[in-house]
């Protein structure tokens, strides 16, 4: 079985196909210059539910994946109203100098070991981060991502972070609108309000 490059996991050709199409698909969405990079933990099992698979209809996603849609969308200053298009607000998300990548490049139900794959190749995160996204700004949405925000202090990137009270952002009720909104905790407007502080 051949070894994927996004996990480091040994695979079979499904997963390498799947891991192909959003590489695909991201790839048509990212900046020439990437201001701000959202750094998560994994992409999602389902393709349906991959941030840049841009939905006709937006029932094809699941509730969190539509929530979390909306709300890196609302990061970028964008509204989802009625008229929203998922390709539309892509390419502008794009214009705007955002794009949102993964630690690891495949998702954590297809790992053994979740944990230990990230901090196995967090090394190659740091280093894809530094000479292939290049961004002004890098800032961890996800709880995953904690591990990460020491390498990037010690690799010289601790200014580039933007944190939430020293850790990634992260929102615990995605998915459960009602709590979300009862306990203030969508990504959108914390990330836009962190990001309207830069330079």
């Amino acid at each position: 079985m051949p070894v994927c490059d996004g996990c480091g996991s040994r695979v079979d050709e499904d997963h390498l196909a799947r891991r192909v199409q959003r590489l695909e698909l991201a790839t048509r969405y990212r900046p020439v210059h990437i201001k701000i990079l959202l750094l998560d933990g994994a992409p999602p099992f389902r393709l349906e539910d991959y941030f840049y698979r841009p939905a006709k209809d937006r029932s094809e996603r699941s509730l969190v994946s539509r929530m979390f849609f909306d709300e890196l969308a609302k990061s970028a200053g964008l509204d989802s109203g009625p008229n929203f298009k998922e390709e539309t607000a892509l390419a502008e998300f794009q214009r705007r100098g955002f794009f949102l990548t993964y630690a690891i490049e495949c998702p954590f139900e297809d790992q053994v070991d979740p944990a230990g794959a990230l901090r196995r190749l967090a090394p190659t995160v740091m280093k894809r981060v530094q000479t292939s996204y290049k961004p002004n700004f890098v800032i961890p949405i996800s709880t995953p991502t904690q591990e990460l925000i020491r390498l990037f202090g010690l690799i010289g990137w601790g200014d580039r972070l933007v944190l939430d009270n020293g850790g990634p952002f992260v929102d615990p009720y995605l998915g459960d609108p009602q709590r979300q909104k009862e306990f203030g905790s969508a990504l959108g407007e914390r990330l836009k309000k962190a990001i309207s502080y830069l330079p």
